[in-house]
């Protein structure tokens, strides 16, 4: 990889991972995923989106780094006492790609969050900015909301998993009860 141009990604799923990596790359950007997201619930959820995404970045030949730890009780404590939850997961997932990054000496880092029109980008880009600014590397923020179409498109012909809500249990039942 040549580090000028290494770029580590925070990667929420498959579908998101699908067009994100697709346009960074068409950067010149040499991209690394990173699986990090204990925020995902339950546990059998967590690992049906680590299987698809695994699975796309065998079959394109991207690395991909994946986070093992599953930490439920330290994410929910943090959610349950978070004035806005999603902004507290965003710095935890941000920071953690921004630690991760700098640990193996890529010099920016970016996420898949942004390709959600269900995601707050203003917070996204704060999250990002600021664990950039801890970790001393750079965040590339890009707004790929305009590609989300394009990913449920692609995700759907690749037979990927799609999930049906972000992922914390609070979203689980935001999705299902209206909320």
């Amino acid at each position: 990889m040549n580090p000028a141009a290494g770029l580590l990604l925070h990667v929420c799923c498959g579908p998101c991972m699908t067009v994100v990596h697709e346009a960074l790359s068409g950067e010149g950007f040499t991209v690394t995923g990173y699986f990090y997201n204990p925020n995902i619930h339950p546990w059998k959820e967590r690992e049906r989106r680590l299987t698809a995404l695994s699975e796309y970045a065998s079959d394109r030949g991207i690395p991909l780094d994946v986070d093992a730890g599953y930490p439920l009780e330290e994410n929910l404590r943090m959610l349950l006492d978070a004035e806005n939850r999603c902004s507290a997961c965003f710095r935890d997932r941000l920071s953690a790609t921004a630690a991760r990054a700098s640990q193996l000496g890529i010099p920016r880092f970016s996420t898949t969050l942004s390709v959600s029109p269900y995601q707050d980008q203003a917070l996204i880009r704060l999250a990002g900015g600021a664990a950039g600014e801890l970790h001393g590397v750079e965040f590339v923020y890009r707004d790929f909301t305009d590609l989300y179409r394009e990913s449920i498109r692609l995700s759907r012909e690749a037979g990927m998993y799609r999930q049906p809500y972000c992922g914390c249990v609070f979203s689980e039942r935001d999705r299902y009860l209206g909320s």
